[in-house]
């Protein structure tokens, strides 16, 4: 057993390239080497921006000899009347190399043919490996990959070098002219000399002691704490951005952190465009003092350490003024038109070509707005600033602020709207109306902000699949399961009893659509929010099997769904419930499909058959209160407590009776006791 060691070293590759690709690396590598018939330990693949580095340990030194048995030509094919060789079998020999007289006849279940007995000896890894290694960094996928100079082959970047070691010897090979070797460089500027490498563990040290950090978590931590020592110099702290400190990981090999600072006039912006000034166009990380205000200053990655680090502060600084003198501009130019003013501009906006303009949209979202405030809350106060800030949520897409931050819309629109005049539930409610923004993100925090919000969602999904755009896999461009998501979230933190076939058919209604296809929308809107509830559901821990059974059955009030899958749950957890599904799964099988008759009572003649009718009588009003109530749980046992009348009645009673009206009446009691739990799950999809 010995390790591997392969770089494959490159002009800098974009940051958002790596992660992906070294998660692929892995993949890649491992079922290349079980292809290999290369027994290996753990694999794992490191990088920076100028390398992709692929460790192996305990690789064998060899393939295992194989044997095996490859199956001819029928034996009726394979010789003629006489005995002889035909020319099939004299082929299939060749190709095997082997001679006919050692080929053997085996029985199989389509008859008898002729095989052949093939001994491989097991290769050397380094032989293996000097053929695999070149296909190997060919298979690394990249979202784009590029030709360069005169080469054949394609790679996210140029690629300049390739280590490639295994056991302390080279592993030979060429790449389109470029030579493996045992030879690597350090950093591009600090340490661009060559240097030998002969294993895994002198490798990490000497590419450290030259400047370059290879693995990514190291990078990481490095980046973290320079900040947070940076930021308590003074007296500070860094805004938290993984997302930030994820991606500067990979764009440097040898970070080393800046601090700087900015006038204090433009802390005069909100603090959404300065964080965002810095964080979008230059990877700065936003400090705040420990109240929580922002501070003048921020803190920049370095991929390099010069001799005077003043003068790299000092260029960050002037590159950051012109960026916050540009945004001051555009907030100060904004604010000279009331938001109000720039509803209008929306019609020259396109949202989808099939489904027109903003402005189009903006109009059902108010009417969308005040319908779900009218069910929601039933408040004249909520429902006006519902309508105002659904008519303003999407006038700030015109200003210079968000043309220059698309992902300051909505923050902007609240902002503008604070400024100029509105007042603050309907500020807030178009600051938080894109609220979710993804898994995890906070619901609105006002009554209005959530209308708009989910006006604005349903629109859309409505409209996306009005014109058969619906997701498909994993494509979802107009983050259609993002904004069901959403909706889903907001009902959940609310607490809101809403019909969400209601919702969807009020905003279909404000569609162009078909008459004749407006049921068929409808469903498969429903049907979509159905799986993402499922999904949602099974995030939080629920068993697929009880989410499954309750969406089985009625789907409209979604809060109610997840009553029902909790009551499930809790019930799962008695010892009796496996007895208690068993028996009922016998109730609801035994049921034909479409299946409708009435029970009449004087044809019950078994005494299991009247008491299990007598006892459903006994608790029925009972469940059917709980379950009314909600109170699910409740309703489950007082079913589960007849159970051993209903193991009875089986043990008893022939059900398909030969006299048709008892079969129907037997049946009919089972219709009766079904209906019961029918209310709450389909049980039939439980596992136990």
């Amino acid at each position: 057993m010995s390790e591997l060691l392969l770089e494959i070293g490159t002009e800098e590759i974009p940051a958002g390239f790596i992660p992906k690709a070294l998660a692929a690396m892995e993949e890649i590598a491992a079922k290349m080497l079980s292809d290999a018939r290369l027994s290996h330990g753990k694999i794992k693949a490191m990088g920076n921006p100028r390398r992709l580095v692929l460790h192996v340990e305990g690789l064998s030194s060899r393939q295992p000899d194989e044997a095996r048995t490859v199956t001819g030509p029928p034996k009726r094919a394979a010789f003629d009347d006489s005995g002889n060789p035909t020319k099939a079998v004299e082929g299939f020999a060749k190709g095997q190399g082997v001679r006919v007289e050692d080929l053997k006849i085996i029985a199989t279940d389509k008859g008898e043919y002729v095989s052949a007995r093939i001994e491989e000896k097991g290769a050397e890894a380094l032989k293996v490996l000097s053929e695999l290694l070149s296909k190997f960094i060919l298979t690394i996928p990249f979202p784009k990959s590029m030709r360069w100079a005169d080469r054949e082959i394609r790679f996210a970047r140029p690629i300049h070098w390739i280590l490639a070691v295994f056991g302390g010897e080279i592993v030979h090979f060429e790449l389109d002219g470029i030579k493996s070797g045992e030879l690597t460089r350090g950093h591009r500027f600090l340490s661009p000399g060559v240097f030998r490498v002969k294993d895994f563990d002198a490798y990490i040290h000497q590419t450290r002691d030259n400047f370059t950090i290879v693995d990514p978590e190291a990078r990481h931590e490095m980046v973290r704490r320079q900040v947070e020592q940076a930021a308590a110099s003074i007296n500070a702290k860094a805004l938290p951005d993984e997302g930030l400190l994820e991606e500067i990981s990979f764009l440097v090999e040898y970070p080393v952190a800046v601090l700087g600072s900015f006038d204090r006039e433009f802390l005069m912006l909100p603090k959404e465009v300065l964080v965002n000034s810095m964080r979008e166009h230059q990877r700065y990380f936003a400090l705040t003092d420990l109240h929580g205000d922002l501070m003048p200053n921020f803190i920049t990655i370095s991929n390099t350490k010069a001799e005077d680090m003043d003068v790299v502060r000092t260029g960050n600084e002037r590159v950051l003024r012109a960026r916050l003198s540009d945004a001051r501009y555009f907030y100060e130019h904004d604010l000279k038109k009331p938001l109000s003013g720039r509803v209008d501009d929306l019609k020259k906006v396109v949202f989808q070509i099939k489904l027109g303009t903003t402005y189009e949209k903006v109009t059902r979202v108010v009417k969308l707005a005040e319908y779900i405030a009218g069910l929601l809350y039933k408040n004249e106060k909520i429902t006006k600033d519902a309508s105002r800030a659904a008519y303003l949520c999407k006038a700030d897409l015109v200003t210079g602020m968000v043309y220059e931050f698309p992902n300051l819309q909505g923050i902007m629109g609240g902002e503008y709207a604070r400024k100029t005049g509105e007042n603050e539930e309907v500020s807030k409610a178009i600051s938080e109306h894109y609220c979710p923004r993804f898994s995890g993100d906070s619901v609105p925090s006002t009554p209005a902000g959530t209308c708009v919000s989910i006006a604005d969602k349903i629109d859309t999904i409505a409209g996306i699949f009005s014109i058969g755009k619906a997701p498909t896999g994993s494509e979802d461009p107009y983050g259609l399961r993002r904004n069901a998501l959403g909706i889903i979230a907001m009902i959940y933190a609310g607490g809101f009893r809403i019909s969400l076939k209601s919702l969807i058919s009020e905003a279909v209604s404000m569609l162009k659509a078909d008459d004749a296809n407006r049921a068929a929308l409808q469903d498969s809107i429903l049907d979509f929010f159905r799986q993402r509830v499922s999904g949602q559901l099974t995030v939080e821990g629920y068993a697929y099997d009880t989410a499954d059974s309750v969406l089985a059955t009625h789907f409209d009030d979604i809060l109610d769904v997840r009553e029902r899958v909790m009551a499930i749950s809790e019930f799962r957890k008695s010892g009796d419930f496996p007895a208690f599904i068993t028996a009922f799964k016998r109730v609801a099988n035994i049921i034909p499909e479409g299946f409708h008759e009435n029970l009449d009572e004087s044809l019950l003649s078994e005494p299991a058959e009247k008491d299990l009718y007598y006892h459903y009588r006994e608790i029925r009003d009972e469940v059917f209160s709980h379950i009314e109530a909600g109170r699910y749980v409740g309703a489950l046992a007082r079913i589960a407590g007849i159970r051993p009348f209903v193991d009875r009645f089986f043990e008893d009673v022939m059900v398909m009776d030969k006299d048709e009206r008892i079969k129907n009446n037997r049946l009919a009691l089972m219709g009766l006791l079904a209906g019961m739990f029918l209310n709450i799950a389909d049980i039939r999809k439980i596992v136990v």
